[in-house]
């Protein structure tokens, strides 16, 4: 108002052109007196923004105006537009093509990116992927393997609530403080080529025994005193042989009131596995792990291990002294006790058979605890071994089959008269075994382990001792003297 009276009044101008000056000039004023509040804003802002910055300005801001090539470019089409309206035309054009340039080369660069990014997880994909083992891992034999068929998946699956890997472990800290063999670990895997409910244990490649166990069942065994028949499906023990039922979990409590012994399929297949490590126990005992005894033992035995391994006996002999302990299921824990055995003996012979024998009348007192039976009450305490006894007659039989020559035992008796010996010691066990007890016969030392080597062929289980390895306080109850077949004949001596 105040401009348009001045252009009517003083300069005299028509209303048209005062308008028109006066308009202009206060647009340009109201513009000119943004522009510091403008730039205050602008620094204010940076000062903000900035403020936790690690770069340089000139390099964030370059940054991050180009970070978006379609902002770039769509700036570039309208300041375009701009330059066909009055505005001047060369600066505007000009800066629409800097603007569409730089983001063209900004798409350009995130196309590049994208495509090294693709790749890179291409790469890492490729190198993540599983590749082929070595030709080098094929030829490595597991020591210890169970395959189990796509049904018993669930009892090794813990999230499906199985504890087979737990019920293994148990076993090996089991078996370690009663034989003082630590087994190797045991390589789980399944096998589709079996039926669902089988499972295989196989020791350095090879198969050594098959079973059956089904999951959600249980097993009824036959304990010898059962009261009655039990409904189920008819099926073998594994571990021991044991006629079974396989039945449903509602009938626990009635096969247990009828005295079957009933156990879980869990326990069927380690208790297998049990047996099978106490029965291969030898081959599992590796000449590292016997490495690995010694250098226990060495912690608080110094001095026995310094002056027998390999000074005396070497790690070799150690290991086949005791493989034939373990053969015989007898435990190598007691170390020290072997090792000062064959550090006495060892000097004199270098027959392992020998060394084995004195090794085994070092360890007597843990040998017949192992084999012998409670008293029964009336007759007081104490306890008894249940056994069979041989006839001098057979045993200068066997001795004579006997040759010590060369530095080593070699027994070389025909299979005809192996048979016949086995054949009456197995009809004088009779009553043992069915007493329940376990097969024994008790020998002289002299020819104990060539017995056995005869009968462990013919009679599953067999033990034998030697009269030097009966300790005091336990009573020998012979059930029956074994003599000679009357078709045996001497062995011709040269």
């Amino acid at each position: 108002v105040g401009g348009f009276a001045i252009g009517a009044l003083e300069k005299g101008w028509s209303a048209a052109e005062t308008g028109r000056v006066f308009t202009i000039l206060t647009i340009g004023d109201g513009i000119s007196s943004q522009i510091p509040s403008f730039v205050v804003s602008i620094a204010a802002a940076l000062i903000v923004t900035r403020s936790g910055a690690k770069g340089n300005l000139g390099d964030d801001f370059t940054g991050q105006l180009t970070s978006r090539p379609m902002a770039l470019i769509i700036t570039g089409g309208f300041i375009g537009v701009l330059a066909m309206t009055p505005l001047p035309t060369g600066p505007l054009l000009l800066l629409a093509v800097l603007m569409g340039t730089l983001g063209y080369f900004g798409f350009k660069r995130e196309r590049m990116v994208v495509v090294e990014r693709e790749r890179t997880e291409a790469r890492e994909h490729a190198e993540a992927a599983p590749k082929a083992p070595p030709v080098e891992d094929l030829l490595k034999v597991d020591t210890m393997e169970l395959e189990v068929g796509y049904g018993l998946v669930s009892l090794v699956d813990t999230k499906q609530g199985g504890d087979l890997l737990d019920r293994i472990a148990a076993i090996r800290r089991q078996l370690a403080a009663e034989m003082g063999l630590v087994i190797p670990p045991v390589r789980i895997r399944d096998n589709m080529t079996l039926h669902p409910n089988e499972y295989r244990v196989k020791i350095r490649g090879s198969v050594v025994a098959e079973g059956e166990t089904r999951p959600g069942m249980l097993l009824a065994m036959d304990s010898g005193i059962t009261t009655g028949p039990i409904q189920g499906e008819k099926t073998t023990e594994p571990a021991f042989g044991l006629d079974a039922w396989w039945i449903a979990p509602n009938m626990k409590s009635r096969a247990e009131t009828m005295n079957f012994t009933v156990v879980d399929p869990t326990s069927v297949l380690t208790t297998h596995m049990a047996e099978l490590v106490k029965a291969h126990a030898d081959e599992l005992l590796t000449r590292e792990e016997v490495n690995n005894l010694v250098e226990q033992l060495k912690r608080y035995a110094p001095k026995l291990v310094e002056e027998t391994v390999p000074a005396v006996v070497s790690p070799g002999e150690l290991q086949k002294v005791l493989q034939s302990l373990l053969r015989e299921r007898v435990p190598i824990r007691d170390l020290e006790t072997i090792l000062e055995t064959l550090g006495d003996w060892g000097p004199k012979t270098k027959d392992v058979d020998v060394l084995v024998e004195y090794v085994r009348n070092a360890l007597r007192r843990s040998i017949c605890q192992q084999h012998s039976v409670p008293k029964d009450p009336v007759e007081g305490a104490g306890f008894r071994l249940v056994c069979v006894t041989l006839d001098p007659e057979f045993e200068d039989l066997v001795n004579g089959y006997i040759d010590r020559a060369g530095g080593s035992t070699t027994l070389s008796i025909p299979a005809s008269i192996a048979r016949g010996l086995a054949s009456r010691v197995s009809d004088a066990l009779k009553p043992v075994v069915s007493g329940g007890h376990q097969p024994v016969v008790i020998a002289s030392p002299q020819v104990r382990a060539q017995v056995r080597q005869i009968l462990e062929a013919y009679i599953p289980n067999i033990v034998v001792l030697g009269y030097n390895e009966i300790v005091g306080g336990v009573e020998v109850e012979s059930l029956g003297l074994v003599t000679l077949p009357e078709d045996a004949a001497e062995p011709v001596r040269a």
